[in-house]
């Protein structure tokens, strides 16, 4: 049983042509490249944040705190760039899963409708599997980079204890 009227229930939803359609799709994916960037950018400037603290906590030992504060905030900065890092990840792959699903439909649509072909840089399958090729290798930076800061973060946690034991 639905809520709608008699005049809702008889209105029947317009078609959409396949331009109206290309153009949702495009705008779906911009959307999302713009996600993926805004991710990709609060990472980036968070990790550049946490480096410059722990770089300047690893070398303001002082005698009035001891060199004990040396084991206590670099690693803490540690973990915390290592959370973000591991945080991020999950939203940058799945920005990027959904930008590939889009253009999965925005490929099949020009495929259905050949008078779309003008609106695309893949008019062969070949053209297709280079374009594919360059966007993984675009998207690359931003799936590995929380990758090189988890690996990194794991190494800086390690130095500070490495350096007050040799």
């Amino acid at each position: 049983m639905t809520d709608l009227s008699p005049e809702q229930q008889n209105v029947s939803c317009a078609p959409i042509s396949e331009s109206e359609l290309l153009a949702f799709y495009r705008a779906e994916i911009r959307f999302e490249s713009e996600v993926v960037n805004g991710r990709l950018h609060a990472l980036l400037a968070s990790q550049s944040f946490l480096v410059i603290a722990y770089a300047t906590a690893m070398t303001g030992s002082t005698k009035r705190w001891g060199d004990n504060m040396v084991l206590l905030i670099p690693p803490l900065l540690a973990v915390l760039g290592f959370v973000l890092a591991l945080l991020a990840w999950p939203g940058i792959r799945a920005a990027y899963a959904a930008i590939s699903k889009w253009e999965a439909k925005e490929h099949s649509l020009h495929t259905r409708c050949h008078h779309l072909q003008d609106f695309t840089l893949a008019t062969t399958e070949n053209d297709m599997r280079d374009l594919m090729r360059r966007d993984k290798e675009g998207a690359r930076f931003a799936m590995r980079a929380p990758i090189v800061f988890l690996v990194t973060w794991a190494v800086f946690a390690a130095i500070p204890f490495y350096l007050y034991l040799m």
